[in-house]
């Protein structure tokens, strides 16, 4: 790899051709559907990606779109998987409501009862982790972590040493005093929601998540490989359209904040489920967006709520990192949900850009004006 390409997933990590569609592509909607993707792909010359859009009382529209391997010109497929990274941050937070349900939690308990030594244990709640104002630094912007994640992105890490790398650099200010978007926040929720349930994370997301949804193409990987179907991760230039393959990585560097694998259809359930609130009660699905504040820091959201970010009035997550951007979208005003997965990360210099935010907010466009 290219000292160019280590630094752009490094900076990634901290923040064609049709081969199908289901529905009727000749009705105005679903060409403008299309036309939306083609639109977004062409002006950031994405190499390949998939995209869904669900509105009650319509057959599903997806399509796969451009190369899954650009060398081997293998095209994308709708049976694709693909690293969905902070889409990951939804599913963990929602086992951690779902712990508030049972009350084998609250979402006001410090997280010093479950995690040791952390700056202001004492005083950060479960919730100022899921709503990102812990004030807990982001272990990515450790130089410590990221000269061992640079020399192997493979390297195998536990969710103690994640978070180990982040105290040096924290508190970044008072436990919910401010805004800011850190991967360490749900690192440690991760960590507290194995305690409780007494079953590693990647268990307790399957029993408590994919299973009960039927999720069957998601997983919580320890190891680097993905499964088949995947296409290749790159790094793409939008200005050029020059792209560069990346590695797999160690989905331990990202735990309970990014490790998550799944594939198109499974986000459009997702999108569905996290969106109105089926595996947390109406209760605290209200509490979970009327918690959100401005997001002022971090991917691109209106607003941040408990492991939900609210974007043009929709609800749900997007994800980036090192090869692979990801986002799952419920509109509350029409039951209407959106998901996209990019096998591309946009090189560095191009701040918090997400590929899939962008074909999600396109198709949200046609959406709003159907």
């Amino acid at each position: 790899m290219t000292n160019h390409s280590r630094r752009s997933f490094l900076a990634a990590l901290s923040a064609g051709a049709v081969t199908a569609c289901v529905g009727d592509d000749t009705t105005p909607v679903t060409t403008r559907y299309r036309t939306a993707v083609d639109r977004v792909m062409r002006q950031y010359r994405i190499p390949g990606a998939l995209a869904a859009v669900r509105f009650p009382g319509d057959p599903e529209w997806a399509v796969a779109l451009g190369e899954g391997d650009l060398a081997a010109h293998v095209p994308m497929g709708l049976a694709d998987h693909g690293s969905i990274r902070s889409v990951t941050k939804s599913f963990t937070v929602t086992v951690i409501l779902q712990l508030v349900r049972a009350q084998a939690l609250r979402l006001a308990d410090p997280i010093e009862r479950w995690v040791p030594g952390i700056p202001n244990g004492g005083e950060i709640t479960l919730a100022d982790l899921a709503g990102m104002q812990s004030g807990i630094a982001e272990y990515t912007d450790s130089p410590q972590f990221r000269a061992v994640f640079g020399a192997d992105p493979a390297h195998a890490f536990t969710e103690r040493e994640l978070v180990d790398y982040a105290l040096p650099l924290s508190p970044r200010f008072a436990p919910a005093a401010e805004y800011q978007y850190s991967n360490t926040n749900t690192v440690l929720l991760g960590m507290v929601a194995a305690q409780v349930a007494g079953v590693a994370l990647g268990e307790a997301l399957r029993a408590r998540i994919f299973a009960p949804l039927g999720l069957a193409q998601t997983t919580y990987p320890l190891a680097v490989a993905l499964p088949s179907p995947h296409p290749t991760p790159y790094d793409v230039d939008p200005a050029t359209g020059a792209a560069e393959v990346l590695p797999l990585i160690s989905p331990t560097s990202l735990a309970g904040a990014g490790a998550m694998v799944s594939a198109l259809a499974d986000l459009s359930t997702w999108a569905l489920a996290l969106g109105d609130g089926r595996l947390i009660g109406a209760e605290l699905q209200r509490e979970r967006v009327e918690r959100s504040r401005p997001a002022t820091s971090g991917p691109v959201y209106d607003r941040y709520g408990l492991g939900l970010g609210i974007r043009l009035g929709w609800w749900g997550h997007h994800g980036s990192g090192v090869g692979w951007q990801a986002a799952a979208f419920y509109d509350p005003r029409t039951g209407a949900t959106i998901a996209a997965l990019v096998n591309a990360t946009p090189v560095a210099g191009y701040g918090d850009l997400n590929f899939a935010q962008q074909l999600f907010e396109a198709l949200a466009d046609v959406v709003a004006t159907r």
